[in-house]
């Protein structure tokens, strides 16, 4: 059997700078070759940057007046989040590592959904608080 050019029961084996297509780059050494790949895998590991949501979590209430700020815009503020999270998922289809740039937008989503219902069990709590005080200086008053 003849090994010679694509015959044989063995397939034809390319050089590796056929493979990736550097056979323009044949007149430089092996070495700077290698940089060059090198180069070329850091470039791809630099499209894999963190993806970060304007999002910010909410600060938790101290006072009724922050509590009740916050129940009032606290659906505006999830609509907002849940309409970044959609538009950054958008984006990481056009990054080259699609999967880990979705879970950095899904765990991102997550944190700050339970943020937003951290303080709202805090606000709600402030403001309950709040009413019981008023319901029990009205009973009062009123004997």
């Amino acid at each position: 059997m003849s090994f010679q050019l694509k015959q044989g029961i063995v397939p034809q084996l390319f050089r590796l700078d056929q493979v990736l297509g550097l056979e323009q780059f044949a007149h430089i050494g092996h070495v700077a070759k290698f940089v060059l790949l090198i180069g070329m895998g850091l470039l791809v590991a630099g499209c894999a940057s963190s993806i970060q949501l304007k999002s910010q979590a909410p600060l938790p209430p101290t006072t009724l007046q922050d509590a009740k700020t916050y129940a009032a815009g606290r659906e505006r503020a999830l609509e907002f989040l849940e309409y970044e999270i959609n538009q950054q998922s958008i984006a990481c289809y056009e990054r080259f590592f699609v999967a880990s740039c979705l879970d950095q937008v899904r765990l991102q989503g997550a944190q700050l959904r339970r943020a937003h219902l951290e303080v709202q069990g805090q606000a709600e709590d402030i403001i309950r608080l709040d009413e019981y005080a008023k319901r029990q200086n009205k009973d009062k008053q009123s004997k």
